[in-house]
């Protein structure tokens, strides 16, 4: 058994699943093969807008039990009343998000059990140059877009889900990743094209 440690400043990194990045057009239900990916500097997945990605959190042999693509990644600009300025700029990340009735998410994802977190602190920015970023947090998560929901904030069983992170980036261009287990996770260029 392993035993991690971590401070109480925010929420914990989510268990590793086993992982796999297949072609947007691939079933969503069902198992599909990992193509060839790239692996950047960082060790995280190079993945590509409308590219899938599968998790299988009960092994290989087991259908996939998440799947989530990332269909768009654009600047937007607040325009919810009372929306706080950013400090550098606002970009959607939209999202396409599916559970199976058999996900089970890590044990615990800033206290909700067996669910799985998009919320921005999982989220990573980069500079074109690389320079990684502070943070991409903002508190405008759910008061910058008046016409848009945010996604809620865990997942869990047998869910579908259509929505958008709203990130606070300091350039303009660049990369951002998600990475809810603290393994380097997957990284887009933004903006999309």
């Amino acid at each position: 058994m392993t035993l991690l440690l971590t401070g109480c400043s925010g929420p914990q990194p989510q268990a590793t699943p086993t992982v796999s990045v297949a072609p947007a057009s691939a079933p969503r239900a069902a198992a599909a093969p990992a193509p060839a990916s790239t692996e950047n500097g960082r060790g995280q997945l190079v993945t590509k807008i409308g590219e899938a990605v599968t998790l299988y959190t009960n092994g290989y042999d087991a259908p996939s039990t998440l799947t989530f693509e990332v269909t768009s990644i654009e600047p937007v600009e607040c325009d919810a009343p009372h929306a706080t300025p950013p400090n550098g700029t606002f970009i959607a990340v939209s999202l396409e998000i599916a559970t199976s009735p058999t996900f089970s998410g890590p044990p615990q994802a800033k206290g909700q059990l067996g669910k799985i977190s998009f919320r921005p602190y999982y989220w990573k920015g980069y500079a074109s140059d690389g320079t990684p970023m502070d943070t991409v947090e903002s508190s405008v998560q759910n008061d910058c877009l008046a016409d848009s929901a945010p996604l809620p904030d865990y997942f869990g069983k047998d869910e579908e889900w259509n929505g958008q992170v709203i990130l606070d980036v300091t350039t303009p261009t660049g990369e951002v990743a998600f990475d809810p287990y603290g393994g380097g996770g997957w990284v887009w260029e933004y903006p999309s094209d």
